[in-house]
């Protein structure tokens, strides 16, 4: 038998028309696909980085936003535990507003407005009135409900006349170099003004005084203003400060003093020490007022008695 050769298999003709591509043109057409494809990869980077980019100030809005949620939040709270010598939480009414997780919620509205109301806004500005404008509001609507402060009726100022000691106070600039012995002395003059004495003893053990004067601001007598500017600067504004007796005792053993704005708060007593009964009693007082006593300073008291 004859051996028959095998004929190789015939190619695909190309279609009519069509001239078969040389190598070089399938190389070329094989680079050219794999730029666009990586033209196509960068577009879509692109697009992708702006949309990061957008949502970045969305994202530092939020994060603003919360940290001053937070800063305001624990600026405006007001704690009402007694500190220091003891006693329970008093609880004042605070608005509901100011205790919404305002840090937490402003962090989260803002990116979830819509495209369009974030394209307007600028959200840095957003950020600081959600953040800030709230808290603020809440605290003033709370303050606007809290009643002004009251004082004692009908004080005597005969009686008040004479030598106090202090037994705590809130922080006062003025008083930053007392360190022990803070006392104040009253002389009623013929005029109804009262000459004041303030004496303290420094860290270093010297005896610090300043001098100045009291007189009434209302029909009560228990309003009264200070001064310890020199008589020919007395016409100044600010130079006369408020200094009202919010309480005293009967017998006038003891007084709660301190300023309609509830910054300033001192609680005096005839004698250099007091029991915690008779504190207890006083800080109850300015409790009642809505005074942050948790922040009250005890004055450390060396002198025993009243001169």
């Amino acid at each position: 038998m004859s051996a028959q050769l095998r004929q190789p298999a015939a190619r695909p003709e190309a279609p009519a028309g069509t001239v078969p591509a040389s190598l070089d043109q399938q190389i070329m057409a094989a680079e050219m696909a794999i730029l666009e494809r990586e033209q196509r990869l960068r577009e879509h980077a692109s697009r992708i980085g702006l949309q990061i980019h957008d949502k970045l100030p969305a994202l530092g809005a939020g994060a603003a936003s919360m940290v001053g949620g937070v800063v305001l939040r624990r600026l405006f709270r007001q704690r009402r535990a007694v500190g220091g010598t003891g006693g329970g939480a008093v609880s004042t009414g605070a608005s509901w507003l100011s205790h919404l997780p305002w840090a937490q919620l402003s962090a989260v509205i803002w990116p979830l407005l819509p495209l369009t109301v974030r394209n307007r806004a600028n959200p840095k500005l957003v950020a600081a009135l959600m953040a800030t404008a709230v808290p603020l509001a809440a605290a003033h609507f709370k303050a606007a409900r809290t009643p002004p402060v009251a004082t004692t009726p009908l004080l005597d100022l005969r009686r008040y006349a004479g030598r106090w000691f202090e037994i705590a106070r809130l922080p006062l600039r003025t008083e930053r170099e007392c360190d022990s012995d803070v006392t104040a002395t009253y002389t009623l003059l013929r005029s109804g003004r009262m000459r004041v004495v303030n004496s303290c003893r420094t860290a270093e053990g010297e005896v610090e005084e300043v001098r100045g004067i009291a007189r009434p601001s209302g029909d009560d007598g228990a309003k009264l203003e200070v001064c310890f500017a020199p008589a020919g600067l007395r016409w100044l504004p600010g130079a006369w400060a408020p200094y009202w007796v919010l309480h005293v005792e009967p017998d006038y053993s003891a007084a709660v003093v301190g300023t309609p704005d509830r910054k300033h708060l001192w609680l005096l007593s005839r004698t250099a020490f007091m029991d915690d009964a008779q504190l207890q009693r006083l800080m109850l007082h300015a409790r009642a007022q809505d005074f942050d006593t948790t922040r009250l300073m005890r004055t450390p008291q060396g002198v025993r008695g009243a001169a």
